[in-house]
């Protein structure tokens, strides 16, 4: 997250024009320093530093984890859903101070979420040393032309993307020129 998130900002500060910084917050769903709890959703935010924990804080954070799907699991064999888990993590995106996920425009919301999006590209490319597949629906109709050529340019090296829109005005007449583009109609792709 500590590296997505430098990423993040200053892909967001370059489509701010620098007028706004983000900040991504990463905040847990349980606390793994408590091994057992009857409420296992932290009931306050927690702003959680984004630095490499010790082995050992990972270790304990593994076994509280287990504890806690252990303590839960008929609960959630009753109830057909898992209480306890990452994907009830939350990810807010602050900027300037502001939370964005209540109080920030939804350009502003689709400014951060590209941003983040971007960020895991360059992420998974330095990991890994290939492109990964960029999947974006519908993301050129909610962004404005400065920010739609700043995401043509951004993604131009990427080895193989999908995207997706309602048609190909929204897209630079140059990008078009190189990208194979398909049309869906009443179900057929032409």
């Amino acid at each position: 997250m500590a590296e997505l998130g430098e990423r993040a900002d200053a892909l967001h500060r370059d489509l701010t024009g620098g007028h706004e910084w983000l900040r991504l917050r990463y905040e847990p769903s349980f606390d793994p320093r408590r091994p057992a709890s009857p409420d296992f959703q932290i009931p306050l935010k927690l702003d959680v530093p984004l630095c490499a924990l010790p082995e050992t804080a990972l270790a304990d954070a593994q076994a509280s984890f287990r504890t806690q799907l252990e303590a839960r699991r008929r609960e959630e064999i009753t109830r057909g859903v898992t209480l306890v888990g990452p994907h009830r993590d939350e990810l807010r995106f602050i900027a300037d101070e502001v939370d964005l996920g209540v109080y920030g425009s939804r350009g502003q919301q689709r400014t951060a979420v590209l941003a983040l999006k971007l960020a895991e590209v360059e992420w998974m490319r330095e990991k890994t040393g290939e492109w990964p597949v960029l999947l974006l629906d519908e993301v050129m109709a909610e962004l404005d032309a400065k920010r739609r050529a700043y995401l043509m340019e951004r993604i131009d090296g990427v080895n193989q993307s999908l995207i997706t829109g309602t048609g190909p005005e929204l897209f630079e007449q140059a990008f078009c020129q190189r990208a194979r583009l398909l049309r869906v109609t009443a179900g057929q792709i032409k």
